[in-house]
């Protein structure tokens, strides 16, 4: 998918470099080394040049914005904007969020092959990509946690719906360029799969409060809630590339039923029988959702693409009104 191509590029090169850096010091004889350090690797400072060309095809984030969602730049980890006042304070608030863990699996797998630059390069390569498209949906990078990522999407004066359908089409464009674009780059190379293991949940105002976590500068505004718990849990009852959802993102979400099926392993995540709560995880799938999106174009042998974002074409008759046609003395007097 063309969206996420300068972050696949990134990572051939770092791979393509430094196998070939290896197999010339391997072979080469001590008086060819010279040749070996002139093709020299993709290194760090490689890296760090092309890292910052690195964006969202302008589809995509055109995408977001006829959505209705609001890119979250130039955030803070572990600071959200909204609540940012709780900073310095004992005050706590209670106010709704969806959290999203996401998990990046199978990456240690790379040490096997490669050294801890190439494997810095293509696990931050990953995380960036998951982190860009997110903010482009709304959401919020709360914390980085190895490799993966925990995001908050939703906020002060956001439609809780809307950003129930933000976060998974984020997350469901994060997921197919990882299960298909990363994977061919990493078949081809002979890596072992690389996969996502992600988990959501939503809390309502009643159900999530925000405070701060920690002590000054060892600190984050943070939430305690169920739901925040629960999307952690969900995580790990996800199978490759699938994302699990709680009953409160079904709900919110409005959906059709079609793209969820109850976790068979374990349908309630969460049980309460003295209150008789008992609490439904889904796997949401989020390949039939995109495929259903009118931004999607599906080629015929099931991959996805996203659709030229054309602006919207004034009718006929309003081109007429702001060129004159309709008005009196904008005609041509004859005889």
């Amino acid at each position: 998918m063309e969206t996420f191509l300068k972050y696949q590029n990134i990572i051939e090169k770092a791979l393509n470099r430094n196998e070939i850096h290896k197999n010339l010091n391997e072979s080469v004889r001590f008086s060819d080394q010279t040749k070996a350090v002139a093709l020299g690797k993709y290194t760090m400072s490689d890296y760090i040049s092309n890292r910052s060309e690195l964006s969202l095809s302008t589809d995509l984030t055109a995408i977001a914005k006829s959505m209705g969602a609001i890119a979250r730049n130039n955030q803070i980890i572990g600071h959200h904007p909204d609540f940012m006042y709780l900073k310095g304070t004992s005050n706590t608030e209670k106010h709704y969020i969806i959290s999203a863990f996401i998990d990046i699996k199978g990456s240690t797998n790379l040490f096997k092959k490669y050294d801890e630059e190439t494997n810095m390069i293509i696990t931050n390569t990953i995380q960036l990509a998951a982190i860009n498209v997110c903010q482009a949906f709304g959401g919020f990078i709360q914390r980085i946690q190895g490799d993966g990522l925990f995001v908050y999407f939703g906020g002060k004066n956001v439609d809780r719906s809307k950003a129930t359908q933000h976060c998974l089409t984020a997350l469901g464009l994060f997921s197919y360029f990882v299960k298909n674009d990363l994977k061919r780059v990493f078949e081809q190379h002979g890596i072992e799969r690389i996969y996502t293991k992600i988990g959501v949940d939503f809390g309502d105002n009643d159900k999530v409060l925000w405070g701060v976590a920690g002590k000054e500068h060892t600190s984050e505004i943070a939430t305690y809630s169920l739901h925040t718990s629960l999307a952690a849990k969900m995580q790990a009852y996800a199978g490759s590339n699938e994302i699990i959802v709680g009953q409160n993102i079904k709900d919110r979400a409005q959906f059709d039923d079609k793209f969820y099926s109850v976790v068979a392993e374990k349908r309630y995540i969460f049980s309460d029988q003295e209150n008789s709560f008992y609490y439904t995880q889904y796997v949401f799938d989020w390949i039939k959702y995109l495929k259903s999106s009118p931004y999607v174009a599906t080629s015929i042998s099931g991959d996805i693409t996203i659709k030229p974002q054309i602006l919207n074409v004034p009718n006929i008759s309003s081109l007429r009104e702001t060129v004159g046609e309709n008005r009196p003395y904008a005609k041509i007097k004859t005889r």
